[in-house]
């Protein structure tokens, strides 16, 4: 009989642990912005224990978009992020290199930007320490590449020629 709580005990007090020690992934918004060319999206780690941390936040995109991204994170104790940079589909291609900052123990924050990144699916990787229960909070925001004055001037001298050339044609013709 003894044998049996004791068992018992051993195998309540293993489950409090892996619970205790089991860490959720960050979640992740569906798209908060109702215009079709810009996407916004927000993520969040609410249950970050105490330790390091290395966590893939992965998102797609439709066209052709400038990403802005920023995250903040807070702690009664300590936090701070080592990294917090875009990646390709395949998790290994760095693509942008995040600027973090950690000012204060209890206060962590970073962002990135990238421009005119393709359709595709990429990942936002996160890492850092903590000292206790912690937890961040960031977004992503895309917007539609906007092209530089100079194209539409490109633009502008090539139909200015197409228009040139069909009328040199007409006159030639008649």
């Amino acid at each position: 009989m003894k044998t049996m709580n004791l068992k018992a005990i051993l195998l309540a007090v293993s489950l409090i642990g892996a619970a205790v020690t089991a860490q959720a992934a960050p979640t992740v918004s569906a798209d908060t912005n109702p215009a079709a060319n810009n996407e916004n999206y927000t993520f969040e780690h609410l249950t970050l224990p105490a330790g390091a941390f290395n966590d893939w936040i992965s998102f797609s995109i439709d066209g052709y978009r400038d990403l802005s991204a920023a995250i903040s994170a807070t702690s009664t104790s300590g936090i701070s992020f080592s990294a917090f940079n875009l990646y390709a589909a395949d998790q290994t291609t760095l693509l942008v290199t995040g600027l973090v900052g950690n000012p204060f123990p209890t206060l962590a924050f970073g962002g990135l930007t990238a421009s005119a990144i393709a359709p595709t699916s990429y990942w936002i990787n996160i890492v850092g320490t903590n000292t206790a229960s912690s937890n961040y909070n960031g977004s992503i925001a895309l917007t539609a590449a906007v092209p530089e004055p100079s194209t539409y001037g490109m633009l502008a001298l090539g139909l200015g020629l197409v228009g040139f050339a069909a009328r040199s044609r007409s006159k030639f013709s008649a």
